[in-house]
């Protein structure tokens, strides 16, 4: 029987409760569809078809200009639907990275088993090399958690952007002590493994999100221990150390508290600055910046257009917009910007259609 319990029921549950030892640990509050393979292929399940599924709908709705931002929410629920109750395996940030170095290291041996772990990581790849980086921001469960907060937090204040007042710091730091209660009362019912380290990454995102927010740490420059995270989790891969991504509690049914509460941190910290996981932390969000410099679909402003209305800056949660400029390699390529634009001063340019044009707007400073 499918039991569909909401997300934050199982993020809100007290640690005490998520550590009971009379509690059924192989069982969490999220049941899959299919409870064995569609297909037998070497242990293949459906998880590359409902990727694909995600994709072309997505690359499908993204050319719809009116209501596009209603409609990306609807697509980012649906992906948390694909993610949560139909995916088996994990395919969090750290786990692609993980299943390629995994998949290439059986090439010449097992050919089909080689595929089947390569398949989803290069499939997202090459997306977004041709269509743009449209997985972060419009697929990737991680973000839309993210986002979501980010959202209710709009909605309560009725502002886009977080502002660095002693209340807010204040919040910030209170929910950093109960983070830390968090970890030690989970850690005095089970022991803490390797496998838990993503609540180091957990803790990073809480007091980096504290340090853009008082002015001791820069935004963008910040944006450069994305490197780090990533060559950390491509080491532990080499190495064969599984460190469980976010929302690893939801692809796969075991008894992970350390994700689950590091996936709370994430949204939690989205409140205060918008999408600080993409931002600061995300390996895979790294590699997805770093394919973006050469994909085929990049956003790029038009200088001429601009009127410094500020619009585009506040459309964008990532903060990858300046006024007259668009960063591409923090671009998730949401479409927010240009859906926010009142002088269409913003759009996305295909730069292996016409290259010569291309070039000849970013001279004109069109394109980052």
């Amino acid at each position: 029987m499918i039991r569909l319990a909401p997300l934050l029921a199982l993020l809100l549950l007290p640690a005490r409760a998520l550590a009971e030892p009379g509690m059924q640990r192989t069982q969490l509050p999220l049941s899959k569809i299919f409870d064995h393979p569609i297909f037998s292929l070497e242990g293949t399940h459906v998880e590359l078809f409902s990727l694909l599924f995600l994709f072309l709908l997505t690359t499908l709705v993204m050319a719809v200009r009116k209501r596009r931002q209603l409609i990306r929410h609807v697509v980012q629920l649906v992906s948390l639907f694909v993610f949560f109750y139909v995916v088996f395996s994990c395919l969090g940030v750290f786990g692609m990275i993980r299943n390629t170095i995994h998949g290439i290291s059986l090439i010449g041996t097992v050919h089909t088993e080689s595929f089947f772990w390569m398949s989803l990581p290069v499939c997202v790849l090459a997306f977004s090399l041709t269509s743009g980086p449209f997985f972060c921001g419009w697929i990737c469960p991680t973000g839309t958690i993210q986002e979501l907060f980010t959202m209710l937090r709009e909605a309560a204040t009725r502002r886009r952007a977080p502002r660095a007042t002693p209340v807010n710091l204040t919040l910030l730091a209170i929910f950093f002590l109960g983070f830390l209660y968090l970890v030690f009362t989970v850690g005095e019912e089970r022991r803490l493994f390797v496998e838990d380290s993503s609540l180091y990454w957990a803790a990073s995102t809480i007091l980096v999100s504290f340090l853009v927010l008082t002015g001791l740490a820069d935004d963008i420059a910040s944006r450069a221990l994305r490197w780090v995270s990533f060559l950390s989790i491509l080491v532990s891969a080499v190495f064969k150390t599984i460190i469980t991504s976010p929302v690893h509690f939801a692809f796969v049914d075991v008894f992970d508290p350390a994700s689950a509460i590091t996936t709370l941190v994430l949204g939690v910290s989205s409140i205060f600055v918008g999408r600080a996981w993409c931002r600061y932390l995300c390996p895979w969000g790294q590699l997805m910046s770093l394919v973006h410099r050469f994909s085929r679909v990049k956003i790029v402003a038009s200088a001429s257009a601009c009127t410094s209305c500020g619009a585009c800056v506040s459309a964008c949660r990532v903060g990858a917009v300046e006024i007259g400029r668009v960063r591409t390699e923090h671009c998730q390529l949401c479409f927010a910007c240009v859906d926010a634009c009142p002088h269409g001063g913003i759009e996305a340019l295909d730069t292996w259609r016409a290259p010569a044009a291309a070039e000849a707007e970013v001279r004109e400073g069109r394109a980052p």
